[in-house]
């Protein structure tokens, strides 16, 4: 039996997850080269999330602000 309480955050499993995106394809979305997208690691405009292979992925969202 489950119980909440009224102030409990509710997990909508249902909503889609944020996409996350490979390096090639963060690249292309922002249309900058790998090397500039490397520079904007060192300068910490992005954080980007490692798999436990040692790949990046970008989160979308973070991509588009660096659009706006």
């Amino acid at each position: 039996m489950k119980t909440t309480t009224p102030n409990a955050a509710v997990l909508d499993e249902t909503a889609p997850a944020e996409p996350w995106m490979k390096t090639p394809e963060a690249c292309k979305h922002l249309s900058i080269s790998e090397p500039t997208l490397r520079r904007w690691l060192k300068k910490k405009l992005i954080t980007p999330r490692r798999t436990p292979t040692g790949e990046l992925r970008f989160r979308r969202s973070e991509l588009d602000a660096l659009l706006a």
